[in-house]
């Protein structure tokens, strides 16, 4: 929970040009009513929208046969749009770990030469395409339940598992790549810890288990 609220209070309020959502489940996450602007389902739409400058919000078929060749060429169209910022929502229905389109790739590879913004969202983050964490400038981590997501993403961050499944609600770390550090932040309330101290906090906890292990196995001096 929270990574809508990031995304439409945190992130859209800051964007200058034409946004362009996938959204798969419009029907809650309303971007078009935050956006102000039309909810299409068509791709000719979205490119007319673009074309004219406008933001738009696509929702595409919930077909699952029909819903990996649209993305497909969803990302295909978003190449061409220079100056957009292109959000998807629920990246794990259009990738796999090991797998996603090519478009999607050249978007996330080499999309900010075209002078594009990629957002990309996901509540499974094990099941995604691991090269788009490689290629991200900045990542925000919300608490997830399962540890195999909490390892993706804690080796992404840098961080232990652990951390990730205890995170409390609305609470995220935000880590921009380049300055290879973390930070604890809270919707709506900022920064609430930075540096994060993910690494150094595990590493004690780590040392204080074992110490106390041993304490516990040392057998009692007769005497």
């Amino acid at each position: 929970m929270g990574k809508g609220a990031t995304i439409k209070s945190e992130i859209l309020p800051g964007i200058a040009g034409p946004v362009i959502v996938w959204s798969p489940l419009e029907e809650t996450d309303k971007y078009a009513s935050i956006l102000r602007c039309r909810r299409v389902t068509t791709l000719p739409a979205v490119i007319d929208a673009w074309r004219a400058g406008r933001s738009v919000v696509y929702e595409p078929p919930l077909n699952p046969k029909q819903i990996a060749p649209r993305f497909d060429l969803f990302c295909r169209a978003a190449w061409h749009m220079t100056g957009a910022t292109v959000i998807i929502e629920e990246l794990s229905r259009v990738t796999m770990a090991s797998w996603a389109p090519g478009s999607w790739k050249n978007l996330t590879t080499a999309g900010r030469h075209r002078g594009l913004t990629l957002v990309g969202t996901c509540q499974r983050p094990a099941q995604v395409d691991k090269d788009f964490f490689g290629n991200c400038s900045e990542i925000r981590c919300f608490r997830v339940n399962y540890e195999n997501d909490a390892k993706v993403m804690a080796n992404v961050l840098r961080v232990d598992p652990g951390l990730l499944l205890e995170l409390e609600q609305l609470h995220y770390i935000r880590r921009v790549l380049n300055d290879r550090r973390n930070a604890l932040h809270v919707v709506g309330g900022g920064v609430v810890c930075d540096p994060y101290p993910g690494q150094a906090a595990s590493s004690n906890a780590a040392k204080k288990n074992k110490s106390a292990s041993l304490n516990r196995k040392k057998p009692a001096k007769s005497r």
